[in-house]
């Protein structure tokens, strides 16, 4: 049986948290061994980490627009010219980014909510 889309984004999305939060535990480890002031550390650590995912997503996204794909083009003067199918991948990996940074905008709102 054949994964879904849906089901690649979600294992993709989750192992990139697991990730994330892994590292930000070796970071808080690392803070508190240097005695380092640590208040509402995750919260603000996981807006940074929510902000840098809409960059690359965004990012992601606009490079595959027709836009800087036409301009890529001119400036360039390749022979590999703009199609809708690599529109439709490079959102398909931006989808990854963006639905990241939404997930770990939510975790930010509630770890702020408890006041970690």
């Amino acid at each position: 049986m054949s994964e879904s889309y849906w089901q690649r984004q979600f294992t993709w999305i989750l192992k990139a948290n697991l990730i994330i939060w892994a590292l930000n535990a070796l970071i808080f480890v690392i803070l508190m061994i240097t005695s380092f002031s640590v208040s509402n550390y995750f919260a603000k650590i996981t807006l940074l980490e929510t902000g840098l995912c809409f960059l690359v997503g965004g990012s992601f996204a606009f490079s595959g627009s027709a836009s800087t794909g036409k301009a890529n083009e001119q400036i360039s003067k390749s022979s590999e010219r703009w199609s809708i199918e690599k529109l439709k991948s490079r959102e398909k990996k931006a989808n990854r980014y963006l639905l990241l940074a939404g997930i770990l905008f939510i975790e930010c709102l509630i770890i702020s909510l408890f006041g970690i």
